[in-house]
């Protein structure tokens, strides 16, 4: 029997009891081991939620584990650019063509330094080249607008003016140096120009750091010249080989009527320093000169093309993801 007494001081005990029942309700009632009846039946058709990659997601899989799913997103040398044969020996040309022009301008030093060359009539015919290269895409930029506002003749008047003028002191830049070590620098500065010059087709031209070594290379040996007119003569031709001339090709890529041009003045280039070669070096040197010629247009591009075999990147969902910004809206 209930003491009358507990029952007055604890006269809810039974509806709080009632009351912890019913909101127990809420949550899954633990089975008891001890009693066969609590035991969970099993249904073999119960299946999980699919998993998904959300981190902020409470989801019945383990920190640890791995969806078959997963790998389905992993991608391969998506971004890998196809190369063709024959596109990977237009793009060798340009090193071809561009050592070309660095081989006039030493040449042409030869020419005038220990065969006694009269440097004017080179300089006047490539000069005369230059003028109608500029007003032929000047012509085409005014009609397509493609290039132009980097040849600017005007420029070009005032560097040739400022050449002039400091012609005198190139002469005595180096007298206290002796020709092995001017010959030295010359070659280190020809390696370093054809190794940082922009080889790319892109339409942006900017080839600054070849252009500085150009101009180095041609002040490094115009100082061993004997007149100031010989000086000024040839550092106009440097300027014209080295810097106008890769510019006008440039200019003539990226202009599909005017590609032709573009071989035309490659072959044109690379005829004209083989005759050079021949003239002021010896038939050897042009035949090493070939050959390489032959490495830098067939072999490595065939290499090259060899080694795409091998690549292999893999794009998967562990990957940082690369925000994508809309360049327009600036």
């Amino acid at each position: 029997m209930t003491d009358p007494q507990i029952e007055s001081v604890f006269p809810l005990a039974t509806d709080v009891n009632v009351a912890l029942i019913s909101d127990s309700d809420d949550y899954p009632e633990s089975p008891c081991p001890s009693s066969p009846q609590n035991k969970p039946s099993i249904n073999p058709h119960s299946t999980k939620p699919p998993w998904k990659k959300l981190l902020y997601l409470k989801q019945p899989y383990p920190d640890n584990y791995t969806d078959v799913s997963f790998l389905s997103q992993l991608k391969r040398n998506t971004t890998v650019a196809k190369y063709s044969y024959l596109q990977l020996v237009d793009d060798f040309v340009l090193i071809v063509f561009y050592i070309s022009c660095i081989l006039l301008v030493d040449l042409m030093f030869i020419g005038i330094y220990s065969k006694g060359w009269d440097p004017v009539k080179p300089t006047v015919a490539s000069t005369i080249i230059c003028v109608l290269f500029y007003g032929l895409l000047r012509y085409h930029y005014l009609l397509s607008s493609i290039l132009g506002s980097n040849l600017n003749l005007k420029s070009f008047i005032l560097i040739s003016f400022m050449i002039l003028i400091v012609s005198p002191i190139l002469k005595s830049l180096t007298r206290s140096t002796s020709s092995d070590s001017i010959w030295a620098i010359s070659s280190i500065l020809c390696i370093v120009n054809s190794v940082f010059y922009e080889y790319s087709s892109t339409k942006v031209y900017k080839p600054t750091i070849s252009t500085n070594i150009s101009v180095s290379n041609a002040i490094v040996l115009a100082s061993r010249l004997k007149s100031t007119s010989q000086v000024f003569v040839f550092m106009l031709f440097a300027i014209q080989a080295n810097i106008l001339l890769p510019l006008y090709d440039a200019s003539l890529r990226q202009n599909k009527r005017l590609k032709y041009l573009h071989y035309v003045t490659i072959l044109s280039t690379f005829f004209l320093v083989d005759y050079w070669i021949y003239k002021l070096v010896n038939y050897k040197f042009l035949l090493y000169w070939l050959l390489s010629v032959f490495v830098a247009m067939i072999l490595m591009p065939a290499y090259f093309l060899s080694l795409q075999r091998y690549k292999n990147e893999l794009q998967g969902p562990w990957d940082i993801a690369k925000p994508k910004i809309n360049r327009n809206m600036y």
